[in-house]
């Protein structure tokens, strides 16, 4: 339902109508307030949004906040970001997304860190550009062919070559 569609983010749920109406597919909901750190919006506002629109809902947890995690979870959200947008990525700290019946998605930029997301339970890879948030678009296309080209090859590995082919 998503691939290769707009998902877009919104901020209040005059947006939400509007981004729905124009064809967005699924609305990832953040907090306007915040500058800089992405923390988990209002769960009011989420609220106030899924009432109006009928498209998914995404909305971001922070690296590790399980808490918030639960939160989204309780309130019906469609999917789950856990957000890289405060820190780099740390192998420790993420949700187990494992307990929690809510898909999560999670941004990448190579394909070891679309399998490490993977066996975390990330349920869907979004293809990213940089972190630092400069509208990229170019790295973003670059990585994401770099990922697609590097599943394709993992798609075709003889059976009898197994994972060893990789490293050779």
């Amino acid at each position: 339902m998503l691939h290769s569609r707009a998902i877009v983010e919104v901020t209040n749920a005059e947006q939400a109508k509007i981004a729905e109406q124009a064809g967005a597919c699924c609305l990832i909901v953040s907090d306007p307030s915040q500058r800089g750190i992405s923390c988990m919006p209002d769960p009011s506002l989420i609220k106030e949004i899924k009432h109006i629109v009928l498209i998914p809902i995404m909305v971001n947890a922070r690296l590790g906040h399980f808490i918030e995690a639960q939160i989204l979870e309780a309130i019906g959200i469609d999917y789950i970001d856990e957000s890289e947008a405060i820190a780099l990525a740390d192998e420790d700290n993420f949700i187990n997304k494992h307990n929690f019946c809510c898909p999560f998605v999670f941004g990448c930029e190579n394909h070891g860190e679309a399998l490490s997301r993977v066996r975390e339970g990330a349920a869907m890879i979004r293809i990213q550009g940089d972190l630092s948030g400069s509208g990229n678009v170019a790295e973003t296309v670059k990585n994401m062919r770099a990922v697609t080209g590097q599943i394709r090859i993992l798609n075709n590995i003889d059976e009898d070559k197994g994972l060893n082919w990789v490293g050779s």
